[in-house]
């Protein structure tokens, strides 16, 4: 498992790496306002993706192993793309009447939108059988083409066509088509295979698995994005672009990590789960949530304790400010959205009972959009942070709660204390410690703290790390003596 985490790290590395790259140049291109309002599209992009599109791809990732024991593989995988394609239909009608009844301006904005939102959802569900089938090497090559692409030819479009979000879509939209060539043979199943061979019985299941899955993801929207919409009706388009600044120098880094993770980690608990029953799958969803969370829990206090350099070199001077301490908040709710989405969730999903994550997240979405019109008036986008932080916490311990009952995950309570225990220490060295506020200060801040985490994670011999450690050291003899000899 551990090999096919790090074979999984391009589409890790390169997406994240571009990403700071993006919120670097855009902050420098664009106002507050035009970000905001960039943000704001966008952020309706990921509510109907994550709403209605995300169901298909969590499904395919779930039966296709059972499909490729009863070889039905390609018949599986056409069900799942026609599935796609009636939703794409529904969405795209309803969306051409949205536009058709706005102004010009808008309308124009909005097309550009669902443009986006169609292809991105194609290549989710391309890249969900990459990963299912171990397609590494594609999944890999798509990832990083696809944020690239999409920072590099949004870049472009600012210089030809001006700063705004239109510029920005655009490249967005480009690249996504782009990458759909990529999985072209996947998308057009459906139309090479005859459509009398499709198990009815079959369908019929993965739209019982889908349809609660949109309603849950629809309140984990709620909970996730509300305060976009809010924070823009009720602060302004400025405060909503420091706002999704802040939110997207730690969410897409801790995302990315998440999903690296879960992209290894999830298709070997399903696999263990078919071929081993609940209990076996039970403890690999303890040893997943495990290293997710040695990942995931260094990170966000290394970016809460290094917001300062973070924002002074990343972000443009308009945006600082409110960026610096928007960061810890949202770190730790970042860090709470992790282990509730990607470890679980996946518990619901195992258990095939994705209605219960409606007793989980219905809740939590209420109480953000309610501490949001209370807080937003009167702290700004600070009230949205701490509610954001607030429900996200509470989506975790009533998700804890709830699950026990259905799928236990067999936690591992030791190793995850002394990944707390590792990171007290980076923690409070770096908030001792003062560096430059410039590119060297913030990478002397990110080294001195991985190293710190790393010793003590040593030490306190997190996951077996100090045995991996003495073989390696091992090796290294041999691969010195094998040199040597040629």
């Amino acid at each position: 498992m551990f090999r096919q985490i790090i074979g999984y790290m391009p589409a890790t590395v390169i997406p994240a790496a571009t990403s700071f790259l993006m919120i670097y140049v855009y902050t420098r291109l664009l106002t507050p306002s035009e970000y905001g309002n960039f943000s704001l599209v966008f952020s309706a992009v990921l509510v109907i993706q994550t709403s209605l599109f995300f169901a298909i791809p969590v499904a395919l990732t779930r039966f296709y192993p059972e499909a490729v024991d009863q070889e039905r593989r390609d018949h599986f995988l056409v069900e799942c793309y026609l599935l796609f394609y009636i939703l794409c239909i529904v969405v795209a009608g309803i969306i051409c009447i949205a536009v058709c009844c706005s102004n010009r301006h808008l309308a124009v904005l909005w097309g550009l939108a669902a443009l986006v939102l169609l292809s991105r959802s194609a290549v989710a569900l391309n890249q969900s059988v990459n990963r299912i089938s171990c397609q590494t090497r594609r999944y890999n090559t798509v990832e990083c083409a696809h944020a690239v692409l999409g920072f590099a030819l949004g870049s472009l479009f600012i210089y030809l066509l001006g700063g705004s979000a239109e510029a920005v879509l655009l490249g967005l939209l480009v690249a996504a088509m782009v990458c759909i060539l990529v999985d072209s043979a996947s998308l057009s199943l459906p139309f090479r295979r005859s459509w009398k061979q499709i198990d009815r019985a079959a369908v019929t299941r993965l739209i019982k698995f889908s349809m609660p899955l949109i309603v849950v993801d629809i309140t984990v929207c709620l909970l996730a994005l509300s305060d976009r919409f809010l924070l823009e009706a009720l602060g302004g388009a400025g405060a909503l672009g420091v706002y999704t600044v802040a939110y997207n120098l730690v969410e897409r880094p801790t995302t990315l990590i998440c999903s690296a993770i879960t992209t290894a980690t999830f298709p070997v608990a399903v696999q263990v789960l078919q071929d081993y029953g609940p209990g076996a799958g039970g403890r690999q969803m303890g040893i997943n949530g495990t290293i997710l969370c040695a990942l995931i829990i260094p990170a966000c206090v290394g970016l809460a304790m290094t917001s300062p350099y973070i924002s002074a070199v990343m972000i443009g001077e308009q945006f600082r400010l409110g960026v610096t301490f928007l960061i810890p908040i949202m770190c730790f709710t970042a860090l709470f959205r992790g282990v509730s989405a990607h470890v679980i969730d996946h518990a619901f999903h195992l258990a095939g009972r994705t209605t219960l994550a409606l007793w989980v997240y219905a809740p939590s979405a209420a109480a953000n959009v309610v501490l949001n019109l209370l807080l937003i008036p009167r702290y700004g986008m600070f009230g949205a942070a701490w509610a954001g932080l607030a429900c996200q916490a509470l989506a975790v311990i009533t998700g804890w709660v709830i699950a026990r009952r259905t799928f236990p995950v067999r936690w591992q309570p030791g190793e995850l204390a002394k990944i707390i225990v590792a990171a007290i220490p980076m923690a409070m060295i770096l908030s001792v410690l003062r560096f430059p506020l410039s590119w060297v200060g913030l990478s002397a801040a990110v080294s001195l703290g991985a190293l710190v985490f790393a010793v003590a994670a040593a030490l306190l011999d997190i996951g077996g790390v100090r045995d991996r450690i003495f073989r390696l050291i091992k090796l290294f003899p041999t691969a010195a003596q094998i040199f040597l000899t040629r």
